[in-house]
């Protein structure tokens, strides 16, 4: 079985969407990095790392938090797989020390 996550919850609606990594895969927590321009609190994407662990790879998957459904709309295939509990930030760039903006 998949290890579903994140979920994203209408506390509205009550309506439900998740997003299953797929079977032997099991992600990290993953934060929120909104969109330049949002106008709305999910108008962002979600950062987590994904690792398969029958292939011994991991991945950065990054779907959008308004659609999870819809599935990543980045993939970033990692050379080397991540230790489990490795852990993904968003910082903008003008929050860096020497950062652009």
């Amino acid at each position: 079985m998949g290890v579903y996550a994140p979920v994203q919850d209408d506390n509205v609606t009550g309506a439900k969407e998740t997003y299953s990594y797929g079977e032997h895969h099991y992600g990290s927590e993953v934060p929120f990095a909104p969109r330049d321009g949002a106008t709305a609190e999910d108008d962002g994407y979600l950062v987590g790392f994904v690792t398969d662990e029958c292939e011994d790879t991991s991945e950065v998957r990054v779907p959008h938090a308004a659609d999870l459904s819809a599935g990543p709309v980045a993939r970033i295939v990692l050379p080397r797989r991540a230790p489990l509990g490795f852990r993904a930030t968003w910082v903008r760039a003008d929050q860096l020390k020497g950062g652009a903006g």
